[in-house]
């Protein structure tokens, strides 16, 4: 029982890092997709940083602290940072719409 289980998780990371080198073998650059997760990332921290602006710790209920939160400047630049990964990880990384499959 343990010998076939080591046997499938072995076979599955063989199977996962096979992949995953593939990938980047493709003409994938692995900076690419680091600089659009870090570029998520922050977009994502500073969403959630105007939960505690000013704006919305005065608004009172939660649909007025949500529209507090979403007239905010950080609102704006999160939204746009979070866009802004979301474009350069799908150009890059989702398949081409000439041949590539």
């Amino acid at each position: 029982m343990a010998g076939s289980f080591k046997r499938a998780l072995g076979r599955f990371r063989a199977n996962t890092v096979g992949t995953a080198m593939n990938f980047f073998r493709a003409g994938r650059s692995v900076y690419v997709l680091a600089c659009g997760l870090i570029i998520l990332a922050l977009g994502i921290v500073v969403l959630i940083s105007t939960i505690s602006s000013r704006d919305a710790s005065a608004a009172s209920g939660a649909w007025n602290t949500f529209v507090a939160m979403a007239g905010s400047n950080q609102w704006v630049s999160g939204s746009f940072l979070v866009a802004s990964a979301a474009i350069m990880l799908s150009i890059n990384y989702l398949p081409r719409l000439e041949g590539e499959a």
